[in-house]
């Protein structure tokens, strides 16, 4: 496959991951290679595994896509979040909200987290998307006033896999990628090659690069790696409730003897989420059973795995969501110039594993000192919470999918207290900066009480865009 030949990539799966892997590569690659998605009738239910929030990060992305806010409000029943409340977490029965955050504001040179050691204060107090989270309020963080304290507040969306994958789906351009809508029933291959791939119909089909997204089964990725490194067994059970009205902005999770249950407000319902642990002995009926880890590569020979097709994690973060965007920017990345794709194979799997491993470390985090769910011994992890323990260094590796903010907020959150702080904090007056935070404090809370409820908000938002769009039409 030389950069002047004609090219053939195959998508497969009917997933979140496949519809928006298709519409990436249709926008991005040349049209001298050509598309063909194969797409199952029905959906994959690992796309359960989402957990049914993004990260922050989903708004740009999206918008690369040609997909803008305004048409997910108005077309599905995505809501807007701060984050994760969790509630009676671990074995402490732990309670904080794991909100989103811009970088907090450092004081001569210090940053915010010293002082809350310094003033045996609670970090949550002071973030503008923790408060509002827990108030069930919520507002778009103002771009016209910096100084409010919502400006450093940054926001995701609670979502339905197949609301999204519908959405992505229909902005595919039909004559650029040909939709097969069928399923592979079996598959030719020799070494670490895919020769073709066979449908119900009889149909072969060939190609240069195979994309699976086919989910958990992995169907085209497992033929030729079958190498995935076990951490343990779960149940999941799904449920979705109506509801009177929208919920907060944010989602909950709840502790429980046997794991946890999440609670994601969607629009004038509930998504509900129960993961078991099976190593507990707990055995539930109308559950999807998924075993969680990674394979040690996620490309081999001419098939790359995108989303859980290569790595399957606990939804208890936007990490799914996260590691899918950076699969498809990585994909995009290093599309294969010639019929020798060692070099790019190589780095997209280093990347691969660096990202899941360093998403897996803050889930490790999460159960650290709470429970022992089947994680062994870390050493990235014991350094990052030593350091952090010993003096309040938020110690990083290079490209983590969780950025400083989000550790200070699950230390805190956890009751990890520094045993020391920066002692340049000192060279600020004691009584005048606990005069400060007190005044911070009060106004944080007070802002994110004023705030609109979110299913106000969401109601006004739609009856403007309505608006918005018929006047655009006339």
């Amino acid at each position: 496959m030389s950069q002047q030949d004609t090219s053939q990539f195959l998508v497969f799966g009917n997933t979140l991951a496949a519809s928006m892997t298709v519409l990436a590569l249709s926008k991005a690659l040349p049209k001298s290679i050509k598309l063909m998605w194969v797409k199952p009738a029905t959906a994959c239910p690992s796309d359960l595994l989402y957990g049914g929030i993004s990260s922050p990060d989903a708004y740009q992305f999206n918008l690369q896509l040609g997909l803008s806010e305004p048409q997910l409000i108005l077309d599905t029943d995505t809501t807007f979040t701060f984050g994760t409340r969790f509630d009676r977490w671990g074995d402490n029965d732990q309670t904080w909200m794991q909100c989103f955050h811009l970088p907090f504001a450092a004081t001569s040179g210090v940053e915010l987290h010293h002082f809350m050691t310094r003033h045996k204060a609670s970090l949550g107090d002071f973030l503008i998307s923790a408060q509002a989270g827990l108030k069930g309020t919520f507002a778009h963080p103002p771009t016209d006033n910096l100084q409010s304290p919502l400006s450093r507040a940054e926001y995701a969306y609670h979502f339905e896999p197949s609301q999204w994958s519908a959405v992505f789906y229909d902005k595919i351009d039909k004559a650029r990628v040909n939709v097969i809508n069928g399923d592979i029933t079996t598959l030719k291959h020799s070494q670490d090659q895919i020769e073709y791939v066979q449908l119900e119909d009889g149909t072969k089909l060939k190609a240069d690069l195979f994309i699976d997204c086919s989910g958990t089964s992995s169907q085209l990725l497992v033929a030729l790696n079958n190498d995935f490194i076990k951490q343990r067994t779960v149940q999941l059970k799904s449920e979705t409730q109506p509801c009177a009205q929208t919920g907060p902005a944010c989602r909950s999770i709840t502790g429980t003897e046997s794991g946890w249950q999440s609670v994601t407000p969607l629009r004038e319902k509930n998504h509900l989420v129960s993961l078991y642990e099976s190593s507990l002995g707990y055995e539930q009926t109308d559950c999807q059973i998924f075993t969680l880890g990674h394979r040690k590569k996620a490309w081999q020979g001419n098939c790359v795995g995108i989303g859980h097709t290569a790595y399957v994690i606990e939804p208890i973060t936007p990490a799914p969501y996260i590691l899918l965007m950076k699969d498809i920017e990585r994909l995009l990345e290093l599309i294969p110039v010639s019929h020798e794709v060692h070099v790019e194979r190589q780095e997209y799997n280093r990347r691969f594993l660096n990202d899941v491993i360093h998403a897996e470390l803050f889930h490790h985090a999460a159960y650290a000192g709470q429970r022992e769910v089947g994680y062994g011994k870390c050493e990235k992890l014991d350094r990052k919470i030593t350091q952090y323990l010993h003096r309040g260094i938020l110690a990083s590796y290079d490209f983590e999918p969780f950025n400083e903010q989000d550790w200070a907020i699950l230390h805190a959150g956890l009751g990890r207290t520094p045993e020391r702080y920066d002692r340049m904090a000192e060279q600020v007056d004691f009584e005048q900066t606990q005069a400060n935070l007190d005044r911070m404090r009060a106004g944080i809370a007070h802002l994110a009480s004023s705030m609109p409820a979110q299913h106000i908000y969401l109601e006004k938002l739609s009856m403007y865009l309505r608006d918005s769009e018929k006047h655009g039409q006339q």
